[in-house]
């Protein structure tokens, strides 16, 4: 029997529907802007209407590239459970009707090996909301926390609460973190030093 050790599988988290579109919207927006995407808009909840039906999105968001308009079809799933390849097979159907050029699914949970797959084979992007836990390994011998693990705590008071992590498809593991920007981080350092600086006068 294979065992899957990836933890990210098993990390729901709790978040309201409000709040993960909200958080979802807000990631894409600052990743456009790092990106300096030109002409870009982003559109919650649309209608679409098709040559074989009407869908709902999520969310929408077009740019323009190269002198071309790029249309982006977001997913967003607040599931308690792992996203099945059906869900992302799905998201496929979608931009084939819609002629779009790329498609995201956001998930609250992580991802089946066959969705990840799937992806893959696709070129669909799968996101998933952490919670800002997730990158902390508590040492339980240790009493003294050690100053860059204080520095880090103090970071994350000046950012936002939950992380957007990018699944590496190839690895079926999300590596690399997309958003709070890393203008946000850099802001977060600046204000964790002045507010350890003060605690410590």
């Amino acid at each position: 029997m294979e065992c899957d050790a990836n933890p990210y599988r098993d990390l729901p988290i709790s978040i309201s529907p409000v709040e993960f579109e909200k958080f979802c919207m807000e990631t894409l927006k600052a990743y456009a802007a790092e990106e300096s995407l030109q002409n870009f808009v982003i559109k919650h909840n649309q209608k679409v209407e098709t040559y074989d039906s009407t869908y709902q999105i999520d969310v929408l968001a077009e740019y323009t590239a190269l002198g071309c308009k790029n249309i982006v079809v977001i997913e967003c799933k607040k599931y308690s459970r792992n996203v099945e390849r059906a869900v992302v097979a799905e998201l496929y159907s979608k931009l084939q009707s819609m002629g779009a050029q790329k498609g995201i699914l956001i998930s609250t949970s992580g991802f089946q090996s066959d969705a990840v797959k799937f992806a893959k084979q696709h070129g669909i992007a799968l996101w998933q909301v952490c919670d800002r836990s997730i990158k902390h390994y508590s040492a339980a011998a240790s009493r003294e926390i050690p100053p860059h693990i204080l520095f880090q705590l103090k970071m994350e008071e000046f950012l936002p609460k939950f992380i957007m992590m990018e699944w590496d498809c190839n690895a079926d593991y999300p590596y690399n973190e997309l958003y709070p920007t890393s203008e946000m981080y850099s802001n977060a350092r600046s204000q964790a030093r002045e507010a350890l600086a003060k605690e410590r006068r």
